[in-house]
């Protein structure tokens, strides 16, 4: 059977399509109209964003069944199904005059992005990837940046120019019109339901596991967890770097740019572990990423010390590194030391761990800062949790290494 062909790179242009609506739009993008919907609705930004919150939440949720619903169920037919859930509840949000209609359309929309966003699209490319599996993963999920680069501020003319209803209607087209090509180009869950094997497969000599099922009651499959939730539970600091920014008496304008160079930075990164995973191990790759981070966080910690605009500028494009290990890293290791095989199990749980992560973020991030009248706290926390990441990274490898895990070892 074929392992290398032009349809196995067509798989990774749809599923970076996916990612695009799924990742960049609806959750990437959707910031920007917190100031303009609270004001017309007459609440409190952070009382508005909570239906966000929500939707993160919910989707996390959704993600739990995912690996399940596409084994059992034609995912052409629920991928349809989570884009017009998500589509439709995008499009009634443009008529909503009552926060509490958000927060039903917010949770709607988060089941409709758990069915086709994060988990979803990388056991698809895990099932079609076996050699260049960094790659094509980073690929797909650097899209999410780049649709949140390029929407952004385009969904933000559009509010300006012709009001945040009728730009929700544009958001909601735009979100199905993403998903059209999966749609319309025929393609399989599995390589092997098209004769074809994964590519670059190798028949190699493999540890004997259960076929069925994983343990997860193991020492390192707990600790993937917990570095899980402490890497995303720092990914909200991006979305705070406007208020740092103010915090030090800068303008909003050069607290959106700090904001776009993060983005950007995500893109770069993103592909960039990809390539780190491929030419070492996933593992060298996040623990480059997470050194890589650390540095921009010494950096927007010295700026904001010294009130130095250079410092916080570049330490916010680099800062853009700690998307490429919640997003491209996280899976990559899951598949690394839990196996392909067992990859739609393990990654379901840690899938929802890394939504709940970053659906808190934001939230402690915020309580931190009105508690301390200082960012510097925030700073110093997520280098301690770095610190913490890089000891369980050095324990579930030494355990991978020993194979206890293998052995149902706790």
């Amino acid at each position: 059977m074929v392992n290398k062909s032009y349809k196995h790179w067509l798989i990774v242009l749809l599923m970076c399509c996916l990612a695009a609506s799924s990742i960049g739009l609806c959750t990437n993008a959707i910031g920007v109209f917190y100031v303009p919907v609270s004001n017309s609705l007459h609440v409190l930004k952070g009382t508005f964003a909570l239906h966000a919150t929500l939707s993160t939440l919910t989707t996390a949720l959704t993600s739990l069944k995912m690996s399940k619903i596409i084994k059992k169920y034609n995912y052409k037919s629920v991928l349809l199904i989570g884009v017009l859930m998500t589509s439709i509840s995008t499009w009634l949000m443009s008529y909503s005059s009552s926060i509490y209609l958000f927060y039903i359309l917010g949770i709607v929309r988060g089941i409709g992005v758990g069915i086709y966003g994060m988990v979803p699209l990388t056991i698809v490319i895990t099932n079609w990837f076996d050699e260049k599996h960094g790659l094509a993963t980073s690929l797909a999920l650097s899209f999410s940046g780049l649709a949140g680069a390029i929407f952004s501020p385009l969904l933000s003319f559009w509010i300006d120019s012709y009001g945040w209803q009728t730009t929700y209607r544009f958001m909601a087209i735009i979100i199905f019109v993403l998903v059209l090509p999966a749609l319309s180009v025929s393609w399989k869950i599995m390589p092997q339901d098209e004769g074809m094997l994964p590519y670059g497969y190798q028949k190699k000599e493999t540890v004997t596991v259960s076929k069925n099922k994983i343990n997860l009651l193991t020492l390192s499959f707990v600790y993937m967890c917990l570095f899980t939730i402490l890497h995303t539970s720092i990914t909200g600091i991006s979305q705070h770097l406007s208020g740092i920014a103010l915090s030090i008496q800068l303008s909003t304008n050069i607290g959106a740019t700090f904001m776009s160079l993060t983005m950007i930075g995500n893109i770069c990164t993103k592909l960039l572990i990809g390539l780190l995973s491929d030419l070492f191990t996933p593992v060298k790759a996040v623990v480059i990423m997470i050194l890589t981070n650390c540095f921009s966080l010494i950096l927007l910690f010295v700026g904001v010390l010294q009130q130095q605009v250079l410092l916080l500028t570049i330490g916010s494009f680099i800062f853009g590194s700690i998307y490429s290990v919640g997003a491209v890293g996280i899976p990559m290791l899951t598949r690394y030391f839990f196996g392909s095989e067992n990859y739609g199990q393990t990654y379901a749980v840690i899938g929802f761990l890394t939504n709940v992560g970053s659906a808190s973020s934001l939230t402690l991030i915020g309580y931190l800062y009105d508690f301390t009248k200082s960012y510097q706290i925030v700073f110093i926390i997520a280098l301690l949790f770095h610190l913490i990441n890089l000891i369980l990274l050095l324990v579930i490898c030494s355990r991978h290494n020993n194979k206890d895990d293998r052995n149902g070892m706790l």
